[in-house]
């Protein structure tokens, strides 16, 4: 192993045999930024949250997207971006190597167009940010193909849903996290096959079950107690599920309840030699996290199907990708694919792009479609581009102090926060590692202040049942209980309420999300023991947890 100091926060981090064979088929040096540096890095060019309207800077039409209207480059609906009235050639220029790379690209990102935001498909569905194929929704994020539905983030062919997490293939879920195959679920975390229950946690291939933990293929428990049905609908129609106050209560004492049961050290299932957590179906993978199928990777986050890969967040595609390198969301196809932003699919041998689509040999370019042997978007013949690409790497590679001060020493890095379009606590990276606003502006990051007109003070009392709500609550500015942001109830989104017979949340959409992820463990490993067998696990559970966690194989036998 090989000790390195990041250059940022000053910590050592260890760089393995394996990493150092994966950066040589890369033909990239070492990393200067430990593991949570490099991805704070990445994460601070992706908004995902944070949505304006504006114009189209083409057609003049009234757009909603990720980029307000003082961003200095033109931003343009999806029509007019892959249209032909406009070329991203037509910005391309000449390398100057008298000047350092990240200068020059940040003054072509000045300048050449982008997309609102990263959705396609959409009907009736533009109030959301990288959500695609998705009819009658509002408030998607990450999420693709649903229907009817409602502030969910990383979710997939759900229907009739509200206010979920990493759900998929759901269907009158709310309140739900990590959910997949289940009807009808409130309150529940990590459940599969599961229908007609309230407060659940780590359950399989249940029914009818309230406040339960660690069931596996039962019906009719409560509070993981086997009663008949007569027992079990006396006991559900006891409790008051359409008052908000007995909701909360409800949920807190269940999450204290669920302290009482052993967890598993992994979220997860079908993995060989991994560590990480919210893993299927992974080989020989580490510090990765909420991904699936992955081959030979090593700090990977929201992807699947990728074959060697290090340091890359959010892929999505069956087609898979291969050897990829500090990427911030890459699309399906990719091949040979490092130091990359919001590139889309079939996309092979590029390196420091931005937002390109179906291209190859590119280098240095920004919303290129079917681009190909293109540096700073200028068109060259194929010997033109592999001489000049060597050359430019060079001048990057080498380091600060070379003669004349004309080497950058760049080459190796991702694109510098201070160049991101977007203030720090508009990105995920606020979301991961989060700063005060002193604190982003000291280390020169951009910071966006509260807009006080999204600060107004409620004027009315929300009701405690639904059955007290009238539809002129949807004409309402409501405040966040604990932030004070205003949120409004819009029609559909109250329809469901009254079809569940859910209360109105009293809480902004952001912190409803923030509160969701909360009940996820950081992602940080701990080294303990099995609190059953003692075997040494590695896990998201810190060893001060109160949870009994257990191996693999003790958890199986536990719950069986």
């Amino acid at each position: 192993m090989t000790q390195q100091i990041c250059k940022k926060s000053g910590q050592p981090f260890l760089i393995t045999k394996e990493d150092e064979d994966f950066y040589q088929k890369m033909k990239v040096p070492l990393p200067t930024l430990c593991p949570e540096e490099r991805q704070r890095r990445r994460l601070a060019w992706r908004n995902e949250r944070t949505l304006y309207k504006r114009k189209c800077s083409g057609s003049g039409k009234t757009i909603i997207g990720m980029y307000p209207e003082n961003t200095p480059f033109p931003v343009f609906d999806h029509n007019y971006f892959f249209s032909d009235k406009w070329n991203a050639l037509d910005y391309g220029r000449e390398f100057d190597f008298n000047r350092p790379f990240f200068d020059q690209f940040h003054e072509l990102m000045q300048v050449v167009p982008r997309m609102r935001n990263h959705s396609v498909g959409n009907d009736n569905a533009e109030y959301g940010n990288l959500s695609s194929w998705s009819k009658d929704c509002y408030m998607l994020f990450e999420s693709d193909n649903n229907r009817d539905c409602y502030y969910l983030e990383n979710s997939f062919r759900c229907v009739n849903t509200c206010d979920c997490g990493y759900a998929k293939e759901c269907e009158l879920c709310y309140q739900c996290l990590d959910i997949k195959d289940s009807y009808n679920l409130r309150y529940c975390l990590i459940c599969k096959n599961f229908s007609d229950s309230w407060f659940l946690k780590n359950c399989i291939g249940c029914k009818q079950c309230f406040g339960c933990v660690n069931l596996r293929n039962n019906e009719f428990y409560f509070l993981n107690e086997r009663l008949t049905k007569e027992q079990y609908m006396e006991k559900i129609n006891s409790i008051k599920l359409e008052s908000f106050e007995s909701i909360q209560n409800l949920w807190k004492q269940f999450l204290e309840f669920a302290k009482k049961f052993p967890q598993k050290y992994i979220n997860g299932f079908q993995n060989e030699n991994c560590t990480g957590d919210y893993l299927n179906n992974c080989k020989d993978v580490h510090f990765c996290f909420d991904s699936s199928d992955l081959r030979d990777c090593k700090y990977v986050f929201h992807c699947e199907r990728i074959n060697n890969g290090y340091d890359v967040d959010t892929y999505g595609g069956e087609e898979g990708c291969q050897f990829v390198y500090e990427c911030q969301s890459v699309g399906r196809g990719a091949f040979n694919v490092a130091f990359c932003n919001d590139t889309s699919r079939n996309i092979k041998d590029i390196s420091y792009c931005e937002t390109c689509w179906e291209g190859n040999n590119l280098f240095g370019c920004i919303s290129l479609n079917h681009g190909e042997y293109c540096i700073l978007n200028k068109k060259y013949t194929k010997e033109q581009y592999l001489e000049l690409k060597k050359k430019i790497v060079e001048h990057m590679r080498a380091p600060v102090s070379a003669v004349g001060g004309r080497k950058t020493g760049e080459y190796g890095e991702f694109f510098p926060i201070k160049y991101s379009p977007f203030a720090y606590n508009e990105t995920q990276a606020q979301i991961y590692y989060p700063l005060t606003k002193e604190e982003a502006l000291q280390s020169g990051y951009k910071w966006k202040d509260h807009d006080p007109k999204e600060y107004y003070p409620q004027k009315i009392k929300i009701p405690d049942s639904i059955r007290e709500v009238d539809d002129s609550i949807c004409d309402e500015i409501l405040a966040c209980e604990k932030t004070g942001k205003n949120y409004k109830i819009q029609k559909a989104e109250l329809d469901f309420y009254r079809k569940l017979k859910l209360p109105i949340p009293k809480r902004c959409p952001d912190q409803r999300y923030l509160d969701r992820l909360a009940m996820r463990n950081s992602r940080k490993l701990y080294e303990r023991k099995c609190s059953k067998c003692q075997k040494d696990i590695n896990t998201t559970f810190s060893p001060d947890r109160t949870e009994p966690v257990y191996c693999e194989e003790c958890y199986v036998e536990a719950t069986d």
